[in-house]
C-alpha cells in the first residue's frame, strides 16, 4: 500500500533536492521501495535491513520528505510487528518532516489513527486532510480506511465518507463491501447482501480481500436463517484464504483493512456454523462435528504459520490415540464455551456451557486474574482456588462422566488462543488439582503432532546445557545446574550417555558442534528464555548470544537426522495474558523439530524447578514403559507434597507427543 505513495513522491522530491545529494535521495527512495516490498511479503529481516539503510541515507542529507518517507516505512514495520507505541513515536517524527506533502502527511495521520491508544490524532483531523487531497487512488484508499474505522463508531459519518468514494470510484469493490458491512450493522440484511455480492463480483481488482466479502455474505445468510447458505459462503472464504495463504502470511494488507480485521476469525466462524448445524441435525451430528474439528485443526495450522511467518513450519498428518487417551478442544465464543471431546474410536462429544461465567469477556478477565495469581507465590491461595474451580467447572466438569466412562488416564488439550496462557494442571475440582486425576499434555493441533510413541532409552544420547552465571544483563541462576550435576554424578540416568555444556562452554558454536557430531534424543537447556508476541524476538540465552527460534530450528534440524524426542527448557517465560507469546510456547516442539517439549509459562522458583526436573528424570530414566505425560504428572504431584501453591509446580507444560 505504501509503494504507491512512494512513487507519488519521487518526482516532487527529485525536483527539490540539491544536486549534491540527489544521488543519495534516489538511492534512499529505492531502498525504501525495497523495504516496502519485503514488508508486504512479511520478510521482516530484509525489510528492516533496507529500512535502516534508507534512513541512514535520507535523514543525513537536508531533504525532509525523503527522511519522512523512510521513517514512515520504519514505523510501518514496527506496527506490523505489534510494537504500536514505538511505531507511533516514529510516525510522529515522520509527520513533522512531511508538512510540505499533503498526501504523505494525510497518510501518516491515518496510520497513527489506526494504531493509536490515545487521542493525539482525531478522526476528524485525518478526515479533513484526506478530503482536501485531489482525487487519486491515495485519496480513495485513505477515505476507505477511515470509513472502515467509522463503521465501528459512527454509522452516519461512515455513510457520508463512502458516498464520497462512490462519486470518485462508483465500481470500487471496497466501497461496495463496506457499504454492505454498514447496512449489516443497521440490520438492513437484504440491501447488505446485494452490495456484498457486488463486492464479490468486483473483486478482480482486489482479490486479496475476496475472503472478507465471502465471510460477510456468510454472516448475512446466517442472520437470515440460512445456515447451509452461510456454511457454503464461509467455505468459499476459507478456500480462498488457503489459496492466497502466502500473501496473507506475507502481511499483505491494502489500506482500508485495519489491524483488528483478523483472518483467523473466518475459520473460527465456520467451525461455529458446523457446531450450530450439529445441534440442529441429530442424524448428521457426527459428520458435522468432524467438519468442525477439521476446521479447528486447519485454524491451528494457520495460527502457527502466522506466528512463525513460515508456511513450511507445519505438516498435517492423520494421527490415532489409544483407548485411555482423549483429546479436548475448548472453544470460547462471545456468549458461551463449546467443548469437543475426541476419543480413540473417533467419536466426538459436544458440550455447550452457557453459564454467566462462560462468556468471552468474563472468561478473559478470569484467565488473566488466574494467571497473575499463579505467577505470584504469595497470592491469596483461597481466591486462587476459587478461580481454579470456576475454570474447572467451565472447561472440564461437563466432560468428566464421559472421561470416566472411557477410562481416560491421559487428557490432551488443544487450547483456544486465550487458554494458552494458563496451565490446565492447576484447575481444581473442589477436592484435587486436575493433574492429580489425569496426565496432561497440550498440543497446538492433533494433526500437527507426530504419531505418539514411547521414548526408547536404548542407544540414545542426552545433551545438557545451562547457565548459572549472570550474562548479557540477565540474573544468575544458581540452581540451574543442579539437575545436570545430578546426571553427571550418575544419580539419575546412569545408563544414558550424555554431554554437558555449562556456563562459558555453553555457546552457540559448541551447541552446533555437538549436534553435528551425533544425534541427541534428549536436549535440556537450563537457561533464561522468553516467548514474545513476535517470534523473531523470542529467544533462549546462551553464554555468548540470544538464540532466536529460527536459529534454534536451524541448529537442530540441520544437524539431527531424526527428530529430537524431548526438548526441555527449564527457565523460560511468557508475558501475563499474552496469547501470541503463548502461541510460540505451544509451537516450540514443532518449530524446533522435536517430538515433545517441556517449557514454562513463567520463570518459576529455581529450587522447585530443580526438584521438578530431577523428579521427572527419575521417572523417565527408570521406568521403561511409562509415557512422558505420566512421568511428568508424577513429577508434578511429587512436588505438590512439598509445595502447596501451584506457582512452584504448575508452570511447566508438556507440549506435543505425550507418549
Amino acid at each position: 500500500m505504501y509503494q504507491k505513495l512512494f512513487i507519488l513522491h519521487i518526482c516532487f522530491i527529485s525536483l527539490t533536492v540539491n544536486a549534491d545529494n540527489s544521488t543519495e535521495i534516489k538511492k534512499s527512495l529505492e531502498l525504501t521501495s525495497l523495504s516496502d516490498w519485503h514488508l508486504l511479503h512479511r520478510q521482516l529481516d530484509k525489510a528492516k535491513y533496507y529500512s535502516k539503510q534508507s534512513i541512514d541515507l535520507a535523514c543525513k542529507v537536508s531533504q525532509p520528505l525523503a527522511c519522512a518517507t523512510a521513517l514512515n516505512n520504519q514505523a510501518n514495520i514496527l506496527a506490523i510487528e505489534g510494537y504500536y507505541t514505538d511505531a507511533i513515536k516514529i510516525y510522529q517524527q515522520s509527520l513533522t518532516l512531511a508538512t510540505n506533502s499533503p498526501v504523505l502527511y494525510a497518510t501518516i495521520l491515518a496510520n497513527i489513527l489506526q494504531i493509536q491508544t490515545t487521542t493525539e490524532v482525531t478522526f476528524n483531523q485525518v478526515l479533513s486532510h484526506m478530503q482536501a487531497l485531489p482525487n487519486s487512488k491515495e485519496k480513495i484508499f485513505g477515505l476507505l480506511k477511515l470509513a472502515y474505522i467509522a463503521i465501528e463508531t459512527s454509522s452516519e459519518q461512515a455513510y457520508k465518507i463512502l458516498q464520497t468514494v462512490k462519486k470518485i470510484a462508483p465500481d470500487n469493490a471496497y466501497m461496495k463491501g463496506y457499504l454492505g458491512k454498514l447496512y449489516e450493522k443497521n440490520h438492513r440484511y437484504q440491501e447488505a447482501e446485494y452490495l456484498t455480492r457486488q463486492a464479490i463480483f468486483l473483486s478482480d481488482s482486489a482479490p486479496e480481500m475476496l475472503y472478507l466479502w465471502q465471510s460477510q455474505l456468510g454472516r448475512l445468510r446466517n442472520k437470515q436463517h440460512d445456515l447451509m447458505g452461510a456454511i457454503k459462503a464461509y467455505q468459499q472464504a476459507v478456500k480462498h484464504l488457503q489459496n492466497i495463504r502466502q500473501a496473507i502470511l506475507g502481511g499483505y494488507r491494502n489500506p482500508p483493512q485495519p489491524r483488528y480485521e483478523n483472518t483467523d476469525a473466518v475459520y473460527f466462524d465456520l467451525a461455529d456454523l458446523w457446531l450450530q448445524y450439529a445441534r440442529t441435525n441429530p442424524n448428521k451430528r457426527q459428520a458435522a462435528l468432524e467438519k468442525a474439528r477439521q476446521i479447528l485443526e486447519l485454524l491451528k495450522t494457520v495460527e502457527l504459520e502466522n506466528y512463525f511467518k513460515d508456511d513450511c513450519v507445519t505438516t498435517l498428518k492423520p494421527i490415532s490415540i489409544d483407548n485411555n487417551t482423549a483429546v479436548l478442544y475448548p472453544m470460547i465464543f462471545r456468549d458461551r464455551v463449546e467443548l469437543l471431546l475426541n476419543f480413540s474410536d473417533n467419536k466426538i462429544q459436544q458440550f455447550t456451557i452457557t453459564t454467566p461465567q462462560a462468556n468471552q469477556k468474563h472468561l478473559r478477565q478470569l484467565v488473566n486474574n488466574f494467571q497473575e495469581q499463579l505467577r505470584n507465590p504469595n497470592s491469596n491461595y483461597r481466591r486462587l482456588l476459587i478461580n481454579a474451580q470456576t475454570l474447572y467447572d467451565i472447561l472440564i466438569k461437563k466432560t468428566v462422566a464421559e472421561l470416566k466412562k472411557h477410562h481416560i488416564t491421559t487428557l490432551i488439550i488443544i487450547p483456544d488462543m486465550l487458554l494458552r496462557t494458563i496451565p490446565f494442571a492447576a484447575l481444581h475440582d473442589g477436592n484435587n488439582f486436575l493433574i492429580s486425576k489425569y496426565a496432561l499434555a497440550i498440543t497446538p493441533g492433533l494433526t500437527l503432532t507426530d504419531t505418539p510413541k514411547k521414548l526408547k532409552l536404548k542407544n540414545i544420547n542426552m545433551l545438557m546445557a545451562g547457565l548459572s552465571k549472570s550474562v548479557q544483563g540477565f540474573a544468575p541462576l544458581p540452581n540451574a545446574l543442579n539437575t545436570i550435576k545430578a546426571i553427571e554424578k550418575q544419580q539419575l540416568c546412569p545408563n544414558i550417555p550424555y554431554t554437558s555444556l555449562t556456563n562459558q562452554i555453553f555457546t552457540t558454536k559448541n551447541i552446533n558442534n555437538q549436534l553435528n557430531k551425533k544425534d541427541y534424543k534428549i536436549v535440556y537447556f537450563a537457561t533464561h528464555g522468553k516467548f514474545e508476541p513476535n517470534s523473531n524476538r523470542s529467544f533462549l540465552l546462551t553464554y555468548d548470544q540470544k538464540l532466536n527460534l529460527n536459529e534454534l530450528e536451524q541448529l537442530i534440524k540441520l544437524n539431527n537426522d531424526q527428530p529430537i524426542e524431548l526438548l526441555i527448557l527449564s527457565a523460560c517465560e511468557t508475558a501475563v495474558g499474552d496469547t501470541q507469546a503463548a502461541l510460540g510456547l505451544a509451537g516450540i516442539a514443532i518449530k524446533a523439530g522435536a517430538r515433545s517439549a517441556i517449557a514454562s509459562l513463567w520463570q518459576v522458583s529455581e529450587t522447585s524447578t530443580s526438584k521438578l526436573m530431577t523428579a521427572f528424570y527419575k521417572q523417565i530414566c527408570n521406568n521403561t514403559y511409562i509415557s512422558k505425560a505420566l512421568s511428568f504428572a508424577k513429577a508434578q504431584t511429587t512436588l505438590m507434597t512439598q509445595y502447596k501453591h501451584p506457582y512452584y509446580w504448575a508452570g511447566f507444560l508438556l507440549i506435543g507427543n505425550w507418549n
